[in-house]
């Protein structure tokens, strides 16, 4: 699937009404992040052929719930996220192995 189609479908999910671009970017240990001040998030250029859709989804969501509600991982941003992915433990595990395969 499509990186933008993900993001647009979860934006409008999230109700998050910016502008926000999606972009690759190499990164050595990080999986994703958002830039505030461009209303951009990088996905690791170096991890995302090994992604399946439903991790894409999982980290799109995850750095537009950053947007939303701050850099911290609060109550209400936890209670969001697993909402849309009640499976979240399973998916950062995932997640994990993947990116230490990567090191």
């Amino acid at each position: 699937m499509e990186l933008n189609k993900i993001l647009k479908e979860l934006m409008y999910h999230l109700d998050v009404k910016h502008d926000i671009k999606i972009k690759t970017k190499p990164y050595k240990r990080k999986i994703a992040s958002i830039s505030y001040t461009n209303k951009t998030i990088y996905i690791n250029k170096n991890l995302i052929n090994d992604l399946s859709e439903d991790e894409l989804k999982y980290i799109i969501a995850h750095e537009l719930l950053h947007l939303k509600f701050g850099r911290f991982h609060t109550l209400k941003f936890d209670d969001t996220l697993y909402k849309l992915f009640p499976n979240k433990k399973e998916i950062d595990k995932k997640l994990i192995r993947k990116i230490k395969t990567k090191i």
